[in-house]
C-alpha cells in the first residue's frame, strides 16, 4: 500500500463514478480532498471544485500550500471553480477560473454550469466541498434530484465527481438514500491507538474492485 493512500489507490477504476467521501469533523477528508485533486492531474484530467464553505481565492490559497504547480494549472485552465459562497460578500475582483453563482439555492444554475463544463471537457474531475451546506439551502429531495442527475451524467461521459460530506450534519434517511445513489462510499476516522493519532480511511462500498480494510492515511 502506498505511503500516500487516496481515493484512486484504494479503487480499481473511479473513472465513471460518483464518491461519497464521509467522515467526521477532523479527520483526514481534507488531505484525501488535496489527493483526489492531485490524482486528476496526474490523469491530466481537467478539476472542477464547487466550493460552499470558503471562497474559490481562498481555496487558491490552500493549493498553492499543497502543490507548487498549482498556478502553472490556473494559467492553464486546469482548475477550476464554481464559488456558491462568496454571493455573501461579492468580491471586488473576480477569482481566475470561476463561476460565480448569485445564491446557494438555485440548484437550477449550479446543475447547468456544470453540465456546460462536462461537455467541454471530455477528462472530467469535480469535486463538491462541503456538500453538506447545499443541505441548509435546498429541500432534500431537490437535492438528491440534483444528484441523480449528475450522477448519471458523470457515469454516461465516464468522468469522476467527489461529494465531501460531514457526518452527522445531514437528515439520516437523506444520507443513506444518498448511499444508495453514489458509486463509491468513502469513510475516514481517528484512531487514537498507542497514545499516537492516527488518520485512516477505507473503503466502505465499490462496484468495482476495492480495499475494504482501515487503512493509514500516511
Amino acid at each position: 500500500m502506498s505511503v500516500k493512500t487516496g481515493i484512486d489507490i484504494l479503487v480499481e477504476k473511479v473513472e465513471g463514478s460518483l464518491i461519497l467521501l464521509i467522515g467526521e469533523s477532523g479527520t483526514a477528508k481534507e488531505e484525501l480532498t488535496h489527493r483526489f485533486i492531485d490524482d486528476g492531474f496526474k490523469k491530466d484530467e481537467t478539476i472542477l471544485i464547487i466550493v460552499f464553505s470558503q471562497s474559490s481565492t481562498d481555496y487558491i490559497k490552500v493549493l498553492q500550500e499543497k502543490n507548487p504547480k498549482t498556478e502553472e494549472y490556473l494559467k492553464k485552465e486546469k482548475i477550476n471553480f464554481i464559488d456558491v459562497h462568496s454571493f455573501r460578500s461579492l468580491p471586488k475582483e473576480k477569482p481566475p477560473n470561476t463561476v460565480l453563482l448569485d445564491n446557494a439555492n438555485d440548484l437550477l444554475a449550479l446543475s447547468v454550469n456544470i453540465n456546460d463544463f462536462s461537455l467541454k471537457h471530455e477528462k472530467l474531475r469535480v469535486v463538491f466541498d462541503q456538500f453538506s451546506l447545499l443541505m441548509l439551502y435546498n429541500s432534500p429531495i431537490q437535492v438528491l434530484n440534483f444528484i441523480q442527475t449528475l450522477a448519471a451524467r458523470i457515469r454516461q461521459r465516464n468522468q469522476v465527481a467527489m461529494i465531501v460530506l460531514d457526518l452527522g450534519v445531514i437528515d439520516n434517511q437523506v444520507e443513506r438514500t444518498l448511499h444508495t445513489i453514489v458509486d463509491i462510499v468513502a469513510e475516514t476516522k481517528r484512531s487514537d491507538e498507542q497514545k499516537e493519532v492516527n488518520q485512516l480511511v477505507r473503503i466502505k462500498f465499490a462496484k468495482s474492485k476495492y480495499e475494504p480494510r482501515w487503512v493509514q492515511v500516511n
